[in-house]
Parts: C-alpha cells; structure tokens; sequence
C-alpha cells in the first residue's frame, strides 16, 4: 500500500510545519499533499492558513524526492489559467513531482462555504453544475498545457509568447463525492480521491481506471495510529484503494508522522 500524508497547513506555525515535512522527505510518505482553503480549519489550528501552492514552492525548494500535489484546488477558488500555471511552476521547481489536484468543493450550504461567503465567493447550487466546472477546468488546464493557447499569448507572430507547461505532465487526482463525478474523472484518465468512510466508497473505487497509473484510487483518513496499521491498510485494499492519504488534524500529527 502506498502511504501519503496530506498536510492542513494550518495546525501549527510555518517553522513546524516546515522543519516536520523536510525531515520526511525521505521517508515512509510518496506524495505530501496540502489543503486549499482560504482561512484556518479545525479547532487545533495553531497557525494561518498558507496558500496551498506557495506552500508547496517552499517546499519544493527544500526537498527532493517526496511528491508534491494540493488535495485538492477547489475549482470555485481559481481559475484554471491560475492552477495551470501554479502547477507547472511547481513542476519546474521539484524537477518533476508535482502532482494535480482538483475538486467541486462545498455546496453553498455546507459549513466549508463559510469562508467564501465571508469572501464575497459565489458557489454553485447544483451538484452536477458543480461536477461540470471541474470537468471544465480539467479540460481547460490541458488545452493550456498542450500548446493549444500559446499563439495567442503575444498577438504578435514575430514575438511568439508561450504558457508555462509542465514536463513530464504530472498526473491528476480528482477528489470525489460521489459515483457520478468518479466515473467521469475515470474516464479522462484521472485518478480518483474519496474519504474512507463514505456510504459508497467501493462502489467509488470500483470506478478507479488503473491504467492511470498509481495514483488510480485512494481514500483519504484522519491520521492516526489505527489507521497507519498494516491491517488498516488490508482493509482498505480490500476495498479497491492502492494508496492511502492520511490527513493530519493537530499539530502532534507532525512529530508522529
């Protein structure tokens, strides 16, 4: 079983979070992940939160073999020309780890849309309007990459400009809620994220298209010694995951990772 660790950047100052993620780099994890919400999460939080992919810079900067990805860029957050130039920045600074991240983020009545309506965010009402925009933004991101807008980028053909591309592309996980959006991030050759515990997690991970490569199917579960079991991992084996993601909620995570 692979084992990432996905970090909420906000459970302790950036000075731990820091010295903790360097100190793993070579360690038990394949992929550090961050989270992209825009103000602190979770009652342990004991520092800001930090901007996903500035985060990730940094740490691009100080480590070298861990891969690096946002779980996941809420699509309502940025624009696809936004994350697409972010991740292949990031690509270019880790030297090829970076890895993408998308999802539909919250409804507008969940209790995650709260930072948005303190932004001035709108969010979606329907599901499936929600499901379409990252399909939409995935698409959008790839027509960036493949060189599709680069004659456009100057308007002038004797001074050509292009869009920053990644190389190789990194490979992309979609965070889903559902059977629906799973299958169709499937089918465009996307692995696909969903919490442990979900009413319909096999079903979910039944959908993976392991062609993709080995970030075709994983769940995501909050960091504890339970979970870092081996028979934990069997378990979720079993239910058709090949990586797990475990995501820490207070700072002593850090050390324990």
């Amino acid at each position: 079983m692979i084992l990432d660790l996905h970090v909420n950047q906000s459970i302790a100052p950036w000075s731990r979070v820091r010295s903790s993620l360097e100190r793993i780099d070579s360690g038990t994890y394949d992929t550090l992940w961050v989270l992209d919400h825009f103000a602190t999460l979770g009652p342990a939080a004991e520092g800001e939160m930090l901007d996903p992919h500035v985060t990730l810079g940094a740490l691009a900067a100080t480590t070298t073999k861990v891969n690096l990805g946002v779980l996941v860029n809420n699509v309502a957050n940025r624009s696809a020309a936004v994350i697409a130039g972010a991740t292949a920045s990031l690509q270019a600074i880790s030297a090829g780890r970076a890895v993408l991240g998308l999802g539909a983020g919250a409804s507008p009545n969940s209790p995650f849309a709260a930072e948005h309506r303190a932004l001035n965010i709108a969010l979606l009402e329907n599901l499936a309007d929600r499901h379409n925009a990252v399909m939409s933004t995935l698409a959008e991101i790839r027509s960036i990459w493949d060189g599709q807008r680069h004659g456009a980028a100057s308007g002038q053909s004797e001074n050509p400009a292009t869009f920053p591309t990644p190389t190789p592309l990194p490979p992309v996980v979609v965070g889903v809620n559902s059977v629906a959006l799973a299958s169709r991030a499937a089918g465009v050759g996307c692995g696909i994220n969903v919490r442990w515990n979900h009413p319909q997690v096999e079903v979910i991970l039944a959908k993976a298209n392991h062609q993709v490569g080995p970030y075709a199917s994983s769940v995501w579960v909050p960091f504890s010694p339970e979970a870092r079991d081996p028979e934990a991992h069997r378990r979720f084996a079993d239910m058709g995951a090949t990586r797990v993601v475990l995501l820490t909620t207070q700072a002593e995570d850090l050390d324990a990772a």
